[in-house]
């Protein structure tokens, strides 16, 4: 059903059309089934005409697709729109099954052979042998850490992405060549089950999700993927290490510390989202606890099935002997208690106390969690761990006595993955980062100031008069708001939520708790309330300057192009500031710094955005290195290229010579997760690349600074003229009514994909409407322009003031500077993802006609002028010659998200009527189940 246009093209290759056939033969069939033959010949017809469209345009074959979506009813479009969704996921899998196996290929066959990234980077330790000593100093500092968020971009429900886990699976499990052709039917059976269970089940959310169902969808992710590829990744690290380096064998092989941890922003971003408060953030909490300690039940009874050795046959340490005899003690009871089998197996008895242990542990968790009362004695007979450390405590007696006992394989095997595992989860699972607005602590500061009679009018006050207010507080001991004292319901939840953060660390362990992200920083006082605040909830404490206590990152999040240009000055006042420099020295001087890639893109666009985050991460790490501060930068990249998404490797390795030291701490976005991670395999592989990529760009270097402060020269023109062009678009009133009525924007918030408000504030403002929805609107109309505008006239500009001599600047920059060519490329694949005839479809829905036509004529015209210069700047003939598999891919899906654009503006233009005879319900229904489609076959939302 699916065919290529190109069938000349290299990527055709037989397995993954073989599959991609397969499997939408199996739809047909469950379609045909389910619905009869009418509409599998309706759906045929709109392939075989936008495909030919395709081909070649022609306007009465245009007039004909619209003529039956014209007569199509509701219920009808609806099942067309399902059918094309089914289908765009069934393509996802099967891509990402032939990619695996791509890879597979790629190491099995010598001819074919490309090494693992992370072979090519511990290559370069055998090739420049001086770097060793740097790489031991690296690996002890090395801190990579994806943070899982739920922003609303991921559209679909977790029932529905589980369902084509499950096919995955199976299409995985068919390759398998021992199956019999009995065999091979029965699978295929349950392939058919699952597609017929998809077009049953309701594929988008009836009721906004609430939070707590959205900490439970990505817990789904850690059980499915994260928790069982951990010690696998480590496996990883290790062999390609021996493999590509190996020391003097005076040097010992460095131990790999559990470098790579994972973060989590659900449960604890409150930024614009009230329904995050500290009760549910204490829920998550005690949710992450459980739910690994389930999972670490699961694994010790694993391992109690599996470590038998007797007694009789193999001797055990004299440590593990003491260490039986002290759970016997704490447990009261002898070893002729445990099971029958377990009599002359020590490893087993062993094993089995861990398992009291942890399930101990797991009841006090438990009690907590359900708001039961702990009395004194339950407290006080507690035998369960206290922290991961004395867990891993008992595997080591165990590692160590296997290890002096001829039993090396079985504790590399099998005891060593779990210790990995406790090193990378311990109790907390993963570390959940607090998120508020700067407004938010500056009117709940205020609220205190005036109530205690501190200060009357702190919000009004200057930026001198405010750090001065809160620099003599920070020097008091006395707390600051008197015992009993009450405040508005929104102060209370930002001052119980700090004290929260002390509970936890207390009660949990302080890796419960990541940072705390305070976004929209725009000045030093933004900061420092984060530090009275701490101050007041026992996380600060400076009465003792040689040892001050600061129990938490205070992590400030530069946004829009302004507080980027800032961000610089405001951390020099904060390295400056007495107060903060106690707080620094007692987290070790180590500053984390968040830039948002979001934020910045909408304010400045993509390039100007792009070139500001590049120049804040020099200057912030030159001012850390100055003032000998440990900077550590968390990129909060989105899911796509205008929210700083694209490859995260290619990225990583783009970022300015010298700004990542080891240090990577990254947002993975909502839409992005299921895609990156729903699948062992293939998280295996992306999480190999982040750690590649932070291992190269930190061991790398470019040795090319003459030339990169040309490009740097050169790129500081291009996007100043960048950013006057896009301000001047999104400054027009004019754009405002277009992309209201010429974009599904209003039609997107009625879809229920996420717990988040659109906008940050009431009102319909652009620069109110959070970047997600800005570039999902933009997307869905297949405008994009947030990704690529205003990028050609820009270098058009600037290849204009000498056409020779920067037109071949700009051809070196793409060949030889990271970032240049990370920029170009990623823009490559928005350009190949936009389509201006289909743009010029939503653009009808715009109801002034000077305004459409205005504004569609700017953005053609800028659309044709960025390939132009693409073309040139890469010396293609197409757009995405570099990257065939992407270029192959998109064309694939083009043609059979057609209809559903077509479809998707007739229902809007509907909806917007107003008219009294249609069926409002099950029109709402039908366009947002055309939001979900186009989103999977484009493979974007936010």
């Amino acid at each position: 059903m699916m065919k290529a246009p190109d069938k000349n093209s290299f990527l055709m290759d037989t397995r993954l059309q073989k599959d991609i056939d397969y499997l939408e033969n199996l739809l047909s069939q469950v379609i045909e089934q389910q619905e009869g033959k009418d509409l599998l010949r309706q759906i045929e017809q709109f392939r075989k005409l936008c495909k030919e469209l395709r081909l070649k345009y022609e306007a009465p074959k245009e007039k004909k697709l619209i003529q039956m979506i014209e007569e199509l009813d509701l219920t009808e479009a609806a099942k067309v729109i399902r059918a094309f969704d089914i289908s765009f996921h069934l393509l996802n899998v099967a891509e990402e099954n032939f990619a695996m196996q791509a890879r597979r290929d790629q190491h099995r066959n010598d001819a074919q052979y490309k090494p693992h990234p992370l072979e090519e980077s511990f290559a370069l330790l055998g090739r420049e042998s001086h770097l060793y000593s740097a790489f031991l100093k690296l690996f002890n500092q090395m801190w990579i850490e994806p943070v899982m968020t739920a922003h609303p971009t991921e559209a679909k429900r977790q029932t529905i992405l589980e369902k084509y886990r499950k096919i995955y699976l199976l299409i995985l499990k068919k390759l398998n060549p021992i199956w019999t052709p009995r065999e091979l039917e029965i699978l295929e059976k349950e392939i058919v089950t699952e597609i017929t269970l998809l077009w049953q089940t309701g594929d988008i959310f009836l009721e906004r999700p609430t939070v707590y169902e959205e900490v439970k969808g990505i817990l789904f992710y850690f059980k499915e993927s994260f928790f069982t590829i951990i010690p696998q990744f480590y496996q990883e690290v290790e062999y390609y290490l021996k493999k590509g380096f190996s020391p003097a064998p005076s040097t010992p092989f460095p131990e790999i510390p559990p470098f790579l941890k994972f973060g989590s922003w659900v449960g604890g971003d409150r930024d614009g989202n009230p329904k995050v408060t500290s009760k549910i953030t204490e829920w998550t909490l005690r949710t992450h606890k459980d739910f690994i300690l389930s999972l670490y039940l699961q694994s010790i009874q694993a391992l109690i099935e599996s470590v038998s050795q007797s007694k009789h046959l193999v001797p055990i340490s004299p440590e593990l002997a003491k260490s039986f005899e002290e759970d016997k003690i704490l447990f009261g009871i002898s070893s002729e208690a445990l099971h029958y089998r377990n009599v002359h197996e020590p490893y087993r008895q062993k094993l089995t106390f861990i398992k009291l242990k942890l399930e101990e542990t797991q009841k006090y968790n438990r009690w907590f969690l359900e708001g039961k009362p702990l009395d004194e004695e339950k407290l006080s007979n507690f035998k369960g761990y206290f922290n991961p450390q004395t867990l891993l405590g008992d595997l080591e007696i165990l590692r160590k006595s296997l290890r002096e006992n001829k039993g090396e394989i079985i504790s590399t095997r099998l005891v060593e993955p779990f210790m990995r595992q406790v090193q990378v989860f311990g109790f907390h699972l993963a570390n959940l980062d607090i998120r508020q607005e700067a407004d938010q602590h500056r009117k709940a500061l205020h609220e205190v100031l005036l109530k205690t009679r501190l200060h009357p009018s702190f919000e009004t006050l200057p930026e001198t008069e405010k750090v001065s207010l809160l620099s003599q507080e920070l020097l008091t001991v006395r707390p600051l708001i008197p015992a009993g004292m009450t405040f508005s319901r929104e102060t209370e939840e930002v001052l119980n939520m700090f004290h929260l953060i002390n509970k936890a660390q207390a009660t949990l362990g302080p890796e419960a708790i990541g940072s705390y992200i305070t976004s929209m920083t725009s000045s030093l006082s933004d900061l420092l309330i984060v530090q009275v605040f701490c101050k007041e909830a026992g996380l600060y404490g400076n009465w003792d300057q040689d040892f001050p206590m600061a129990r938490i990152d205070i992590v400030p999040l530069f946004e829009t192009i302004d507080d980027l240009k800032k961000s610089v000055s405001i951390m020099e006042e904060a390295y400056q500031h007495p107060s903060y420099k106690i707080y620094l020295k007692g987290r070790h001087h180590i500053q984390e710094i968040m830039l948002g890639y979001s934020d910045s893109s909408k304010d400045g666009g993509i390039l100007t955005s792009a070139w500001e985050l590049y120049l804040t991460q020099k200057k912030l790490t030159a001012l850390s290195g100055k003032y000998k501060i440990k900077l550590r930068l968390f990129h909060g990249r989105g899911g796509t290229v205008a929210r700083g998404g694209g490859p995260t490797h290619k990225a990583i390795l783009a970022q300015p010579e010298g700004t990542v030291n080891g240090q990577a701490k990254i947002t993975e976005q909502g839409e992005v997760i299921s895609s990156k991670y729903a699948n062992r395999g293939t998280a295996l592989h992306h999480l190999g690349l982040l750690a590649a990529g932070v291992i190269t760009a930190s061991l790398k270097s470019r040795r090319k600074q003459t030339r990169e402060r040309v490009y740097e020269k050169a790129f500081n023109l291009i996007s100043e003229i960048a950013y006057h062009r896009y301000r001047e678009l999104v400054e027009s009133p004019a754009l405002v009514q277009y992309f209201t009525e010429g974009t599904p924007i209003n039609e997107i918030g009625l879809l229920n994909i996420g717990s988040r408000p659109s906008y940050r504030r009431k009102g319909h403002r652009i620069e109110d409407l959070r970047a997600i929805p800005w570039v999902f609107s933009w997307t869905q109309s297949r405008h994009l322009i947030q990704a690529w505008y205003p990028i050609g006239s820009a270098l058009a500009a600037f290849i204009q003031k000498n056409k020779k001599e920067n037109t071949e600047l700009l051809i070196e920059m793409y060949q030889s500077w990271p970032f240049f060519s990370n920029l170009i490329d990623n823009v490559q694949m928005t350009l190949a993802k936009t389509d201006m005839h289909i743009a010029r479809l939503y653009s009808s829905l715009v109801t002034d006609d000077s305004i459409r036509d205005a504004i569609f004529k700017k953005l053609t015209e800028e659309y044709e002028s960025l390939i132009r210069v693409i073309l040139a700047i890469t010396q293609s003939q197409s757009i995405l010659d570099n990257d065939p598999a992407l270029q192959h891919s998109i064309q694939l899906r083009n043609p059979f998200i057609d209809p559903i654009h077509y479809l998707q503006v007739r229902l809007i233009r509907l909806l917007r009527s107003g008219s009294p005879h249609v069926e409002k319900e099950k029109l709402t229904h039908a366009i947002l189940l055309s939001i979900n489609c186009i989103a999977t076959g484009m493979r974007n939302t936010g």
